[in-house]
């Protein structure tokens, strides 16, 4: 996810002035770049509060 996010950030800033499809693009992937790593840290913090409780 933090790989999309920089590739979006990256299509943003080289093309984005130039191309309202590449700033498109960069927006939708710094959204589900986004969107991914708020769902990996919602995800971590469900399995460490169950290996709390298993313990």
């Amino acid at each position: 996810m933090v790989v999309v996010l920089v590739v979006g950030t990256i299509i943003g800033l080289i093309w984005a002035d130039t191309s309202d499809v590449a700033g498109s693009i960069a927006v939708v992937t710094n959204i589900i770049g986004a969107a991914g790593i708020v769902f990996l840290l919602i995800a971590l913090v469900v399995v460490t509060r169950r290996q709390r409780r298993a313990a």
